[in-house]
């Protein structure tokens, strides 16, 4: 190991001699935690977290109560650090000692280890998931003041690759690896994910989406009565039993619906003229058209749009299904096109900014659990990017937002009267650090909508 209080071996410096080396005082390069920290005191998204599990240990012999352990694992995957190992590494940091209640003093206890969280995360029954599951719903439900008039829910599905001995790791033909094959049901305005549910890495797109859909429909429908709900989705979820729900549940749906011989030759006519177009004219040409469609298990037609699109590569059709009475275009591109845009982009920042397919628990709960870790570091970091709303980072990306408020260096000073954190004046995202620091100080309420 390198001695720390050593000096680097870096010497290209020729105005004057280079002396580089680890500091003795109390620094952290994670300052920007306090801001979360602060949008944590409006949402209690941790605390929600806590009060939904069951402490099962001998309480004579607590070091680290749950709400430390649950803030302390949030905190951590919000700054990227998303293995339960990286705890040992971050034990002394003095911010993160501060956002997880305690005063950052080098002797002051240290944070739970790996273990420790190893422990926590296997700990979990089907009840307690089942109540965070709730829980996340609820903080939605109440962000609202009033019911809305229109909510668009869009679901998807991604690959979470597996690494080892873990309980449903399966093979999946069409990603070609063992992984887990979780789906996202988020709304569709502000991202907000209500659902996030793991799946064994064999399922099918639609597999295990019903159950889930029905509650949540049922939870929605029960608190806004009157509230159009539109549910969205590709081809994989144009499944009997979803679209059945949703005519039952009275919930709106655009779904993408697989092509099959029969709609292939309905289409064919459209695509032809959609093909004479581009000829003529050099350029895109697209078309649309209703037709009623019922498969052999169906009892009843359903709408079915037809998108006859001709590009230079040539034909390029598209069908979804829907029960909503817009016109076709206007379905097509206010509609089903922005799916893509609310859904894949989520499951994006949920990938790369948040590390939510580090799913490598033994226990397939316990990778559950995981899962509704990073949902509530998603959650957290939404309520910061709404309030950077009106700075530059009000649209940015949640890999963004750690590199530019997160990522901040601070030297934290603590004396008998006080606790003095110092960030550097060079910051380049000072301004916006204070008024997100204001907005999320203020008595006015987060919202995700």
């Amino acid at each position: 190991m390198a001695d720390l209080l050593s000096p680097l071996p870096l010497n290209f410096f020729s105005k004057k001699p280079l002396d580089v080396k680890f500091s003795e005082l109390s620094l952290s390069s994670d300052a920007g935690l306090l801001l979360v920290r602060q949008a944590e005191e409006k949402i209690k998204l941790c605390q929600g977290i806590t009060n939904c599990l069951n402490d099962k240990r001998e309480q004579a012999k607590v070091k680290h109560t749950l709400t430390q352990l649950i803030t302390q694992r949030v905190y951590q995957i919000i700054a990227g650090y998303e293995d339960a190992k990286d705890s040992n590494r971050l034990r002394h940091d003095p911010i993160l000692k501060m956002v997880c209640g305690r005063i950052p003093l080098p002797e002051a206890e240290l944070f739970a280890s790996q273990p420790t969280m190893s422990r926590l995360e296997n700990s979990l029954s089907k009840r307690e998931i089942k109540a965070i599951r709730s829980f996340f719903l609820d903080q939605f439900i109440q962000s609202y003041s009033e019911a809305p008039d229109e909510i668009v829910l869009d679901i998807d599905g991604w690959d979470a690759a597996t690494y080892g001995n873990q309980q449903l790791s399966l093979f999946h033909g069409y990603y070609g690896h063992y992984m887990y094959f979780p789906f996202l049901i988020n709304e569709a305005k502000s991202g907000y994910p209500l659902v996030l549910q793991l799946r064994a890495g064999n399922s099918h797109s639609g597999k295990g989406v019903v159950r889930l859909l029905r509650w949540l429909f049922w939870r929605l429908k029960r608190v806004w009565p009157k509230t159009k709900i539109i549910l969205r989705g590709d081809g994989h979820f144009s499944l009997p039993e979803i679209v059945n729900l949703c005519e039952r549940a009275q919930i709106g749906y655009v779904l993408g619906f697989i092509s099959n011989s029969v709609l292939k030759r309905k289409i064919s006519n459209l695509m032809e003229q959609a093909r004479l177009q581009f000829i003529r004219t050099g350029e895109k040409a697209r078309l649309f058209e209703d037709v009623y469609y019922a498969a052999s298990t169906q009892k009843e037609p359903r709408r079915i749009i037809m998108k006859a699109e001709w590009l230079e590569k040539g034909a390029n059709p598209r069908f979804f299904a829907t029960n909503l009475l817009n016109p076709a275009q206007e379905l097509y591109d206010d509609v089903y096109v922005k799916r893509g845009e609310a859904s894949e982009h989520r499951i994006k920042e949920l990938k790369l900014g948040i590390n939510a397919d580090r799913l490598s628990c033994h226990q397939f709960i316990a990778n559950q659990f995981r899962l509704f870790l990073s949902q509530a570091s998603y959650i957290l970091m939404l309520a910061m990017r709404n309030a950077s709303e009106g700075t530059q980072l009000g649209k940015a990306q949640v890999s963004r937002l750690r590199e530019t408020i997160i990522k901040v260096a601070a030297k934290v000073r603590v004396s008998v009267r006080r606790i003095l954190v110092e960030l550097p004046r060079s910051c380049p995202f000072a301004d916006e650090i204070g008024m997100i620091a204001e907005q999320l100080s203020g008595k006015n309420r987060l919202i995700f909508h």
